[in-house]
């Protein structure tokens, strides 16, 4: 069978398709006459176009198990939706919109690597599903131009407030009640750690190195300290309120400071969290980067910009400091903060450029080195393991949000576009 994430691309289109109207038989005949059955401005669909499309639909409900719609309703669900096709294909290249094949190819790339296999290997099982594979891209090509097509005029004059994030973010929390696995050490009054004491500093180091539910087998006095302190899964309104309202600001894997109470000190661990948004911690590694660019031209060979940069190199060596070296030399718009990029988080960078950042000696100009973005000499002053997950829970959201407000304001803006061209159904004339 094919695998779950290729069929659900290869259904998303069929999936359209109201599914309380089914009557259709699979097997059902087409007349094949190769004749225009609309116009769309500068371009026509054909009959073999619907047949075609009609049956490649049939194809991918009938592998999806699903029923098959009447066939009048058929064929003008899928005739709106090749019209609806060629008015895009036209309108991005009105206003210069197209999809790359370097980018297309890693889409499809990438595609396979989430499928367990490489891209031999997903060609040989589109044909052993009887799927072909290059109507497969073509699909994915139409999906990608449709997406920054979107994007350009509709989801960058968009505005998400903070409210609304938050709202979001509420809206799943509330989902059903957050519930955590806590862990907890307990420090009674009668003995000897207080806060800033050597003894309990002494035990927070060892929970650095060690594993909590050792340490609370250890020292903790608690009920639980046998079992590693273990307090199992508690609901928010459960704990008491010293309790709860540090947990709110933990992540899951966190270790709390230690916190003060009438009958000793407690120190408590999130082990895991269900219906919160502090289920997963999401770390981020950054590094703290300067760089000075030089990109291949008509002029610029490869050879005269390492040979460049080399010069540049030695003279920041020489006592050149490396911000006025990129505020003279460099071609990138960092130029006007002398080379300053920031922080800049791995997961963002290209990959000839990452394996770069990542063979930099801290503290040292390096490089020459050939990127996707051109020639560059790197200077990395730091390096930091950042907490991300409120941000990107944020981020998830927004995206969330852009997607809503995208999708429905898309289809009057299809409309108004519709409204402005030339079409023409002929399928029954």
């Amino acid at each position: 069978m094919i695998s779950k994430q290729i069929l659900i691309i290869l259904i998303c289109i069929a999936s359209t398709i109201p599914t309380a109207l089914l009557n259709l038989k699979a097997n059902e005949k087409y007349e094949n006459l190769d004749r225009v059955v609309a116009i769309v401005e500068k371009s026509v669909v054909t009959q073999k176009e619907l047949e075609k499309e009609i049956n490649n639909i049939i194809k991918k409900l009938e592998i999806a198990k699903k029923p098959i719609p009447n066939q009048d309703i058929l064929v003008k669900k899928v005739l709106g939706m090749l019209i609806e096709k060629k008015l895009i294909m036209q309108y991005a290249k009105l206003i210069g919109i197209k999809v790359e094949r370097e980018y297309l190819e890693s889409v499809v790339v990438n595609i396979a690597s989430k499928n367990n296999m490489t891209l031999d290997e997903m060609r040989i099982k589109f044909k052993d599903d009887g799927v072909d594979f290059n109507e497969f891209k073509e699909g994915i090509s139409y999906e990608l131009l449709l997406n920054q097509v979107k994007d350009r005029e509709i989801t960058s004059k968009l505005n998400i407030s903070d409210f609304e994030i938050e709202n979001v973010l509420n809206k799943i929390e509330n989902l059903a009640p957050p519930e955590f696995k806590i862990s907890h050490i307990l420090l009674k009054k009668s003995s000897d750690y207080k806060v800033g004491g050597g003894k309990l500093n002494e035990l927070l180091n060892k929970l650095k190195t060690d594993s909590f539910s050792n340490v609370a087998i250890k020292y903790s006095q608690g009920p639980m300290a046998l079992k590693g302190g273990v307090l199992g899964w508690k609901k928010i309104e459960e704990l008491p309120e010293i309790f709860s309202e540090e947990i709110t600001k933990m992540n899951v894997g966190d270790i709390s400071e230690p916190l003060i109470s009438e009958n000793g000190i407690h120190i408590l661990r999130l082990d895991e969290a269900k219906n919160s948004s502090k289920k997963n911690k999401i770390m981020s590694e950054q590094f703290h980067i300067s760089q000075i660019l030089i990109k291949v031209n008509e002029i610029n060979n490869e050879n005269d910009i390492k040979k460049k940069l080399e010069n540049i190199k030695n003279q920041i060596i020489g006592g050149l400091e490396f911000s006025n070296a990129a505020s003279k030399f460099s071609e990138d718009p960092s130029s006007s903060r002398g080379g300053s990029l920031g922080w800049v988080d791995k997961s963002v960078m290209l990959p000839e450029y990452k394996s770069a950042v990542e063979s930099v000696e801290l503290g040292k100009v390096s490089g020459p080195f050939s990127t996707e973005i051109g020639w560059v000499l790197l200077f990395v002053t730091e390096k930091r393991n950042e907490d991300i997950t409120d941000k990107q829970n944020k981020l998830s959201a927004k995206v969330q949000l852009l997607q809503r407000k995208t999708q429905i304001k898309y289809k009057d803006w299809l409309e108004s576009i519709k409204a402005q061209v030339h079409i023409e159904v002929l399928l029954n004339k």
